[in-house]
């Protein structure tokens, strides 16, 4: 007998219960309180005492967990479809590099703060080649700026979007991870020179509202011409005006490391050079979650190892353990393999770029979450010879990985260099990332490569009818390889005894792999047609009914087959005919017997090896 009493059972068995939840299961259950129980002032002493204890650290920690899950403001990322919470403002540049815009609140400028929709199905910038809409799987991506420097602003003409935010209290590392792409037209030899602060530019800055200072450390700024990694010359600028320089889709970071409960502005600006002529302008997306400035640090219970990715943009990555007395890797990923016991601590000192921000030190904290993690992707597949792309992101690439992952795909191991257009990419390697809902994540490399199954035919040699040529015996076999055999080029009439093919022609032979590609090839065979047939017949016959020699019929010798016979006098008078090979002249017309003479016999039938008509001629003497 129990000493715990009914109470103490059931606390046992709620106990027995929380353990063999999943993660998962666990969500749900504080979603349903959370939704259908408890509202937020439930959460006192009155909730204590009517919900069971064990219920209620449910409610508290998952209550933390929806916060966490929750700790972006919303619509930073225009998760929304819109501007809703940023505040939108435009004008212009003095030379002296002063900003002169005018805030227009949540209300775009057409052309110049637009919202880029993944339904949409938006296309490419005309310069740097990348998607318009932020491939890291975002249903909204905004353009800041245009390519119109002749607007009715005095100067350069400059865009800005902010959002103004309390970072949480309780968050000592809260980090703003935004991706952009960018393109700046840096005036060419023909123009005007300009100084650096005078050419476009782009920045992404953090304004502190109650120091009324930006966050120097948390500021950062592109400009035409930048010496920074990235940057390319667009072969389609105008050079007499100006080199265009663009840079991809990259992902970048703001720390606000101890800013927690204060309140900040993050600033997004574009503009054209000061003086006015030349074009800047930047495409955006900001990440959700908010906070996480390092990623990947859950692991599920079935991995073997694990990769930390470091917020990009630095140019020096160094990794630690929580004491620094070891250093465990330098470069923007660490891989750890075997995964370190879960709530090992990870340090990561990072080192800017030269006016880009200042060193900073980012912690980390290992967490083994009780969920599976199955990512499988082949080790290369494989794309036709005839096909212009293959997509990645067809559900066959991750065949056999679990249900539940997000993915994003790259064209570097370190998961930094987004792939542009992932649905149609040429032949090389690239990297698949994947994530689940637990934040178990993981990277696996993808080789494309062109399949063209070849079929490489020997010459036939020559046979006569009735000898028949085997088509699947004139090429060398590949074993990966599927054979059909056509009388067309196209391939849409079969040969169905292809083993035994007994006429001269051309036939074609398709091979198809594994993977759905094929080649037609020709074959020209020769096969020598058989002797014509002979046709024969008696000279006389003599039709008396003594059982010898009564009836006249011809023979066929060879490849020829009986189609109709007839009988003529001397008149030309048709006397008898016949379409059966079986029926013989008896000599009567009319069931008369014919007086004695001579008479003519014509033969007409095919040849049954080609098909072509056959005929004979010939007289026959009647004799009683």
């Amino acid at each position: 007998m129990s000493s715990t009493g009914k109470g103490g059972n059931y606390h046992i068995r709620l106990k027995k219960i929380i353990r063999s939840l999943h993660f998962w299961q666990l969500y749900i259950i504080s979603e349903r309180i959370l939704s259908y129980t408890f509202t937020k002032s439930l959460i006192n002493l009155h909730c204590y005492t009517i919900m069971n204890k064990y219920l209620l650290l449910i409610f508290i920690l998952f209550f933390c967990v929806r916060l966490r899950a929750q700790n972006c403001p919303p619509n930073i990322g225009f998760e929304n479809g819109d501007f809703t919470n940023w505040e939108l403002s435009s004008g212009y540049v003095a030379t002296d590099g002063t900003f002169q815009l005018t805030s227009t609140g949540t209300t775009p400028v057409a052309g110049r703060q637009d919202i880029i929709s993944k339904a949409s199905s938006p296309g490419v910038d005309i310069y740097g080649g990348f998607p318009q809409l932020c491939p890291n799987g975002s249903n909204y991506s905004i353009k800041l700026g245009n390519t119109d420097v002749k607007p009715p602003f005095p100067q350069g003409v400059a865009e800005r979007i902010s959002y103004t935010f309390t970072v949480p209290a309780n968050q000592l590392d809260y980090t703003i991870v935004y991706n952009y792409a960018i393109v700046l037209q840096d005036p060419g030899p023909n123009s005007v020179q300009h100084t650096t602060p005078e050419k476009p530019m782009f920045s992404a800055e953090i304004y502190d509202v109650e120091s009324d200072q930006y966050i120097t450390c948390a500021s950062f700024s592109y400009n035409a011409g930048s010496s920074l990694p990235g940057f390319t010359a667009a072969g389609n600028g105008n050079q007499s005006q100006g080199i265009v320089y663009t840079k991809g889709w990259t992902q970048s970071s703001i720390s606000l490391a101890g800013y927690g409960g204060k309140t900040v502005r993050l600033e997004f600006t574009a503009r054209d050079c000061t003086p006015g002529g030349h074009f800047g302008y930047a495409y955006i997306d900001v990440n959700e979650p908010c906070g996480s400035a390092i990623t990947g640090n859950n692991y599920c219970l079935n991995e073997k190892g694990m990769t930390l990715y470091a917020p990009t943009g630095f140019s020096q990555y160094n990794w630690y353990n929580a004491d620094f007395s070891k250093l465990l890797g330098t470069g923007p990923t660490l891989t750890l393999n075997p995964t370190p016991p879960d709530q090992t601590k990870i340090a990561l000192a990072t080192v800017p770029y030269a006016g880009l921000g200042c060193p900073d030190t980012l912690y980390t904290v290992i967490n083994a979450i009780n969920a599976s993690f199955n990512f499988t992707v082949p080790d290369s597949v494989a794309m036709c010879a005839s096909q212009p792309s293959y997509d990645l992101t067809s559900a066959s690439v991750t065949s056999g990985s679990s249900g539940n992952l997000t993915y994003s795909y790259f064209k570097d191991p370190n998961g930094l260099d987004f792939l542009p257009s992932p649905n149609a990419v040429a032949p090389g390697t690239y990297y698949i990332k994947a994530v689940n809902p637990s934040g178990c994540s993981g990277i696996l490399p993808v080789k494309v490569v062109i399949n063209s199954p070849t079929v490489k035919i020997s010459k036939p040699t020559t046979v006569t009818y009735p000898a028949g040529i085997d088509l699947s015996s004139v090429f060398e076999k590949d074993t990966s390889l599927t054979y059909t055999y056509y009388y067309d080029s196209k391939a849409t009439k079969p040969i169905v005894n292809f083993t035994d093919v007994h006429y001269t022609g051309t036939y074609y032979i398709k091979a198809m792999s594994k993977y759905g590609c094929y080649t037609i090839s020709s074959v020209t065979i020769i096969v020598n047609p058989p002797p014509p047939p002979t046709i024969s017949g008696p000279n006389t016959f003599t039709p008396n009914n003594d059982g010898v020699n009564d009836t006249f019929s011809i023979t066929i010798k060879g490849y020829g087959e009986f189609g109709s016979l007839k009988i003529l006098n001397r008149y030309g008078k048709e006397v008898f005919s016949t379409t059966s090979i079986e029926t013989a002249w008896d000599g009567k017309y009319l069931g008369e017997p014919l007086p004695v003479g001579t008479y003519y016999w014509l033969f007409t039938g095919t040849n049954t090896y080609d098909r072509s008509p056959v005929h004979g001629a010939g007289s026959i003497t009647l004799l009683r």
